[in-house]
């Protein structure tokens, strides 16, 4: 047998047909080259395209509490910006919490002047160091606008409510981003700056961080002021505040006070009910206040602490603009506290309540020596007031009281009130920076709720679930059998 390989030369030459199929299969080949690298560009350039989309059009939240969703007070900030702010998100890569870089990308989209980068400690390790925040935690943000600057420490922007945790042994979390970012941003870019002197001398209490944090964040400063050094309150004040003094004024520092408020002075003033204080107290008098003698002792349980004395108020807030800065979720918290007498208002003054007591409240007369809370005879029923604002028209003075002395401790709050304490405290440092707002003019630093990061339990009824289940493990997989069977019996027919 011959098994010589056959010559191609002598293999038969194609015939025009097979010519022009291997013509159409080429233009084809080549056509779907085209065709794929156009779709691969246009899904390019589309990437881009939805890249450059603010996220709020391109991310939709559909968390329970609306984590990722601005509220009307940060979407109006951050539209009237008109300086640039950076925000540096501090985190290793590979380890970003995505709630934080998803609220960030929500900021950046709301406007133009807002953006933010990710800093990795590993790869920048003395960034942080030129913003003073070498100690900050993992996943923090320092905010810069020009050559201020300020850091949004991860701990702010979480919080924790350990309110039931004694009872139900759980606790809930929430999301506390936004108005850690939004109190930051207002921070860096505001342009004015106050100082609030802190009268010293007279055994007053001395604000603590909790207090002089959110005071910063609105701008004031605190100081220390004794009037033993100089006999009068420095122009530079924006308001002065007496807290809980255990002496009496001299003359001279009533006089040097009574002079600063004649000239519009701004005067904030906490009192103790066992400090006798006759000085101060004809100052305060002069704008229209006066002690109520007596321990208030409430008997509405919506008017106090649970869990606790009946002395550790929990008073009404009036809704008004010295007030404004303190939200509904909010509580302001008065333990021992004392009543004020409101003077009737007058051409060019006027008294504001400020907190009150219920009707059912009363005012212990011999508190020192009761061993009961019974209302005796001689104790006079509420409604009592337990802060009072007066305003001159003619003079520009403004005089906040708040007739408690706990109402500026941080350390007697967290002593009575325990896992609460966080919460009033922050009540009531919020009730300061509002009033200082007020006095000197100011809107009320960004206050926004903490989303809850709890997610509803959907519970479907068993006979839904039976039927849900018969419909996806019986019904569908049938359907789609049946559909198939006669796509295919019409194709062979064809």
């Amino acid at each position: 047998m011959n098994f010589k390989k056959k010559n191609a030369a002598n293999a038969p030459a194609p015939n025009q047909a097979q010519q022009a199929a291997r013509r159409r299969s080429l233009r084809s080949g080549a056509y779907a080259s085209v065709l794929a690298v156009v779709v691969l560009v246009l899904v390019i350039l589309l990437n881009l395209v939805v890249g450059a989309v603010p996220t709020k059009f391109t991310q939709f939240d559909i968390s329970t509490g609306k984590m990722f969703t601005l509220s009307d007070t940060t979407k109006t900030m951050l539209q009237e910006l008109n300086t640039d702010v950076t925000a540096y998100y501090l985190a290793e890569t590979g380890n970003e919490d995505s709630n934080i870089t998803r609220i960030l990308d929500r900021y950046a989209g709301e406007s133009s002047h807002f953006t933010w980068q990710q800093r990795d400690p590993a790869l920048y390790p003395t960034f942080a160091q030129q913003y003073d925040a070498q100690n900050a935690s993992s996943s923090s943000v320092i905010l810069v606008c020009g050559d201020n600057h300020t850091v949004v420490d991860y701990n702010d922007m979480y919080t924790a409510d350990y309110s039931s945790y004694y009872t139900t042994g759980s606790y809930t979390m929430s999301f506390s981003a936004e108005n850690a970012l939004s109190s930051g941003i207002a921070k860096v870019t505001r342009e004015s700056s106050y100082v609030l002197y802190q009268l010293t001398g007279h055994g007053e209490s001395s604000l603590e961080s909790d207090f002089t944090e959110t005071l910063d964040n609105s701008g004031v400063t605190v100081q220390d002021l004794n009037l033993l050094t100089t006999d009068t309150v420095p122009e530079d004040a924006a308001a002065l505040l007496i807290n809980d003094p255990q002496a009496d004024l001299s003359t001279l520092d009533a006089a040097a006070i009574k002079t600063y408020l004649e000239n519009g002075g701004h005067l904030f003033v906490t009192t103790d009910l066992t400090v006798s204080t006759p000085n101060l107290d004809a100052l305060l008098a002069e704008y229209g206040m006066t002690r109520q003698e007596g321990l208030v002792i409430e008997n509405d349980s919506n008017y106090y602490l649970y869990g606790t004395a009946q002395t550790c108020l929990l008073p009404n807030l009036s809704s008004n603009e010295i007030t404004a800065g303190v939200t509904d979720g909010m509580h302001v918290f008065t333990p021992v506290a004392q009543g004020i007498v409101k003077g009737d208002s007058t051409d060019d003054l006027t008294l504001t309540t400020l907190l009150s007591t219920s009707s059912t409240a009363y005012a212990m007369q011999d508190y020192a020596e009761a061993t009961t809370a019974e209302q005796g005879a001689n104790d006079p029923n509420g409604p009592f007031n337990i802060a009072v604002a007066a305003s001159n028209s003619t003079t520009g003075a403004k005089v906040v009281w708040v007739n408690c002395a706990n109402l500026l401790n941080s350390k007697g709050i967290e002593y009575v009130a325990r896992e609460y304490a966080s919460l009033l405290i922050g009540g009531n440092a919020q009730l300061l920076t509002s009033t200082m707002n007020w006095m000197i003019g100011e809107e009320n630093g960004v206050v926004i709720d903490s989303k809850s990061m709890s997610a509803e339990t959907l519970t479907v009824p068993a006979k839904a679930t039976m039927l849900l289940g018969l419909l996806f493990t019986i019904v569908v997989p049938l359907a789609f059998i049946v559909a198939g069977i006669a796509i295919t019996l019409v194709r062979r027919r064809r």
